[in-house]
């Protein structure tokens, strides 16, 4: 009888074969082990398919007695998301989402510094054996792979990609890019289905904005529909709406300027207005102008502030409609100046009222008077309230000084153009005089002399 060992090419099985057996010859497991040992084969041995050959031996047929084990290859790096989707501009932390799962259809919004996802790194894997006993080297995992866009960047310890400016995110899954966006488009309406918007960068709203809902942005915000007595603030930047039609609830406001084609029964704040057809009863406060195209613009109705200059063609109208104007001082330094005339009555109040106090404690000392540690508390905490109070009113006299200066040097640069018509029955207020067109005047600019608003002719 003989006995025959062969392996697999990869040597990662190994047979058993046994020929010329004679008739009544026994299969030995020594004499099989002895075959094995000499041919070096020393792992992944079936014991029970070598005792199972030896009471039931096949002739002339290689019989399968020993396995390697295969290397197990490390596991690929992923990109795991470390913020969940949101519906509103809030996002939140903690809960790992695979990059698959990506909730592609949701605005997630993120800040600049913030984590967006985490980098885990391929893992090495485990080496196998042949059926020597030699090692299988297993192949180290691949490195996560995502292209990164802009605003995004790697740690600096690779173990994570970070926002680097504030936005929305965006994942591409097919081609594999992040990145954060200062750019939300909506492509329809701000109604139910989205909720109110609020951004850090610029909005573009294709729709329109229904009535009751917030479009607010850190940037500029652009609506190509209808704002229907909605709000719609830009923090920093300008404001840009086919029309509005307020019904008396809406508010546009932006730091810098508003240009819109017609607004109506609305309120409107700004550095700048720049309208194309109509204002019909607006209330508009502006820290510079309000300026109508040439040609058919008009302000009919409502109330408009501005601290330079208020233009149109056409201003008021053949209906009698009220009209008031007023130019020569902005609007918020007028609320100031209000606000600290107010606090400096108040504070003037006080500080006599607290001088009172003070005399009274004075003259106890000076008659030698017994005064309690609560009542000497009292006193020398009145003092420093009094001190307190006349810094105050000095820094607020000053201010109120400064803001009076700037008004007085706004005044005469300030006018009101009516390009075409400005109709009987608009008011208009320039620094502090008062005008009432009594009868309608063409081609009219108004401004102020020193002492009252005179109308002169507009040759533009």
């Amino acid at each position: 009888m003989n006995v025959s060992i062969t392996t697999s090419p990869d040597k990662m099985e190994a047979y058993i074969k046994i020929t010329d057996r004679l008739p009544e010859e026994v299969v030995e497991l020594e004499k099989i082990m002895e075959a094995i040992r000499n041919a070096k084969i020393v792992h992944g041995i079936d014991y029970d398919a070598l005792k199972f050959l030896c009471s039931s031996p096949v002739d002339n047929s290689p019989v399968l007695f020993a396995h390697g084990d295969l290397p197990k290859d490390g596991e690929d790096g992923r990109i795991v998301f470390e913020i969940t989707e949101s519906t509103t501009s809030k996002t939140t932390s903690g809960n790992r989402v695979d990059f698959r799962e990506f909730p592609v259809q949701k605005r997630i919004i993120v800040k600049s510094g913030q984590k967006i996802a985490s980098i885990l790194p391929p893992t090495e894997g485990v080496p196998g054996k042949n059926v020597y006993g030699e090692p299988m080297p297993a192949k180290r995992g691949n490195e996560a792979k995502a292209v990164l866009g802009k605003n995004v960047a790697v740690s600096e310890d690779g173990s994570s990609i970070i926002a680097t400016t504030e936005g929305i995110l965006r994942v591409d899954l097919e081609k594999g890019t992040i990145e954060v966006s200062e750019y939300l488009e909506i492509e329809g309406d701000i109604d139910y289905n989205t909720g109110n918007v609020e951004f850090p960068g610029v909005i573009l709203v294709k729709g329109d904005v229904k009535p009751g809902f917030i479009v607010r942005a850190k940037s500029d915000i652009e609506v190509n529909g209808i704002v229907e007595a909605a709000t719609v603030i830009s923090l920093e930047g300008n404001v840009r709406i086919s029309g509005v039609k307020g019904k008396d609830k809406g508010l546009i406001k932006a730091k810098k300027n508003v240009h819109v084609k017609y607004a109506e029964a609305v309120t409107i704040e700004a550095e700048n207005l720049y309208f194309e057809t109509n204002l019909l009863n607006c209330t508009v406060r502006v820290t510079n102008s309000i300026i109508g195209n040439r040609g058919r613009s008009a302000i009919m109705g409502g109330e408009c502030v501005a601290a330079i200059k208020i233009e149109a063609d056409e201003i008021g109208s053949n209906f009698g409609i009220n009209t008031y104007l007023e130019v020569g001082i902005n609007p918020y330094i007028r609320e100031e100046i209000k606000l600290l005339r107010a606090q400096i009555e108040i504070d003037k109040t006080s500080i006599q009222k607290l001088i009172s106090i003070v005399k009274q404690y004075k003259e106890l000392k000076e008659k030698g008077a017994e005064i309690p540690p609560e009542r000497e508390e009292q006193f020398s905490k009145t003092t420093k309230t009094l001190i307190n109070l006349r810094n105050q009113l000095e820094t607020n006299l000053a201010k109120l000084n400064e803001l009076e200066e700037r008004v007085q040097k706004m005044r005469f640069d300030s006018q009101i153009i009516a390009r075409k018509m400005l109709y009987q029955g608009v008011e208009v207020v320039i620094y502090n005089s008062r005008y009432y067109a009594e009868i309608p005047l063409q081609k009219v600019v108004l401004k102020y002399d020193g002492e009252k608003i005179v109308a002169g002719g507009y040759a533009g």
